[in-house]
């Protein structure tokens, strides 16, 4: 835990000072204001980082703390940072300035500077003393790295109860029994939590190679190496492990999708197939873009292949934050307003959401954080479109509506499929949805499809 100490007079200041940088930094939040006490304070509890105010009144008499403390730090050779509040001169430096009027934001700017405190040392400074996580992640585990607790809420107090002890072995059909009674997370010490999150990365880093050699269809490996990727990035974020898992999905889709000649028997095994929705999905998605690339106007060789890998990317990405099938068949804002309000807003928020993401990854296609935004029709990435237009990148026109014509078929069994009368019934509804001649050139082009 951090040391903060405060040397300042007006006790409203550290109060509010006290309790804003306790909470965000998991600090001890040490203070004084006479000079002989602060120096005791400074010599015995060896503060990590220093507040003072440039000076202040006690009892009548003008007291320059700051330059006393200083001095201090100078003669025990003390090199603890500090931040001084006022104007201020020192000849040995050693310290950072903010005026007497400032914002606690850019107070906590400067402890974060002054510090060193990288990004991930931040959130793990903020994260409760027992973090949640998402019930589905443990099932990627074999074994618990940790004590995994669930919370019981009562009237009175939040009590947390271990139910798998550190190096045990998971029984999933333990998990799915906590899931089926509507437990959504699982709880660890805030202490653990990073070894969990390595820990959780290696396992699932095993499992891919595991399911790799275990002789199931590129399907169900593929479906198992995006489930694991999308909970992943969930719970993590952005790291070199997510960054890895999954641009290992990625290629292993796209090379899969290049090895099926026909779309007619690429459909058909993801139709038979029991991976999820959502890949089976992004899948089929990622496969009619590239059957319809030709005639989209998008260049040949080096560049239809980035446009290729663009709309890859895509696929794989846009509905990363998207877990439940019901969320994924959501095209209308009207259509979240049952859902509750933590659902609602994921569903109306997540192609913002996931174009953020996708800012923070490197070495991906570039005007991807647009073409997630767009690819409900809107610009800004909430919500959808009521009415569509023209006026957002044609690569996301073409998504759109190779989305709904994925949707449509999904909708079907791949024997209702070789009906011809569906198949129409199918494009009539793409013509009825999209009247534009930058939508219907799309839906033209996918009528000419042979999908059985």
């Amino acid at each position: 835990m951090l040391k903060l100490l405060l040397i300042e007079s007006n006790e409203r200041v550290l109060r509010l000072l006290g309790e804003s940088l306790g909470l965000d930094f998991d600090a001890k939040i040490l203070s004084c204001f006479r000079p002989f006490d602060s120096k005791e304070l400074i010599d015995r509890e060896r503060p990590d980082l220093i507040i003072i105010r440039n000076s202040y009144e006690i009892d009548g008499e003008v007291i320059n703390i700051a330059n006393i403390i200083m001095n201090h730090l100078y003669d025990i050779r003390s090199k603890v940072p500090v931040i001084i509040l006022g104007d201020f001169e020192f000849p040995s430096g050693g310290y950072e300035l903010l005026p007497d009027r400032f914002r606690i934001e850019e107070l906590k700017r400067l402890i974060i500077k002054s510090l060193k405190i990288t990004p991930e040392q931040l959130r793990l400074m903020k994260l409760p003393d027992y973090v949640p996580m998402a019930i589905q992640n443990f099932h990627l585990m074999d074994t618990a790295s940790s004590d995994i607790y669930i919370k019981l809420d009562s009237k009175d107090e939040e009590r947390y109860i271990k139910r798998i002890n550190r190096g045990d072995v998971i029984d999933h059909k333990v998990i799915q029994k906590y899931e089926d009674n509507l437990i959504e997370n699982f709880y660890i010490k805030k202490e653990d939590h990073s070894h969990l999150l390595d820990e959780l990365l290696h396992q699932s880093l095993e499992k891919i190679v595991k399911v790799a050699k275990s002789g199931k269809s590129i399907h169900e490996i593929n479906s198992e190496t995006y489930s694991i990727s999308q909970n992943l990035v969930d719970a993590v974020g952005v790291t070199e492990q997510t960054v890895r898992l999954s641009n290992i999905a990625i290629a292993v889709m796209s090379k899969s999708i290049e090895a099926h000649k026909e779309l007619s028997s690429l459909l058909r095994d993801i139709l038979e197939n029991k991976g999820s929705y959502a890949y089976k999905r992004n899948y089929l998605i990622s496969a009619l873009c590239r059957e319809i690339s030709p005639f989209m106007n998008w260049g040949s060789g080096d560049q239809l292949n980035n446009q290729l890998e663009k709309m890859t990317y895509l696929s794989f990405f846009h509905d990363i934050y998207l877990r439940k099938e019901a969320h994924l068949k959501i095209f209308q804002n009207s259509d979240t307003r049952n859902l509750d309000i933590s659902a609602g807003d994921l569903v109306l928020n997540h192609a913002n959401m996931a174009a953020n993401l996708i800012q923070s990854y490197p070495k991906t296609p570039s005007g991807l954080d647009i073409l997630i935004k767009q690819h409900h029709g809107v610009s800004t990435g909430v919500g959808f479109v009521e009415n569509y237009s023209s006026n957002i990148s044609p690569m996301a026109i073409v998504f759109i509506v190779v989305e709904k014509y994925a949707y449509y078929v999904l909708e079907e069994k791949i024997e209702d499929l070789k009906d011809i009368a569906v198949r129409k019934l199918i494009i009539n509804r793409l013509y009825n949805e999209f009247h534009l001649p930058s939508y219907k050139k799309v839906v033209d082009t996918l009528s000419r499809l042979i999908i059985t």
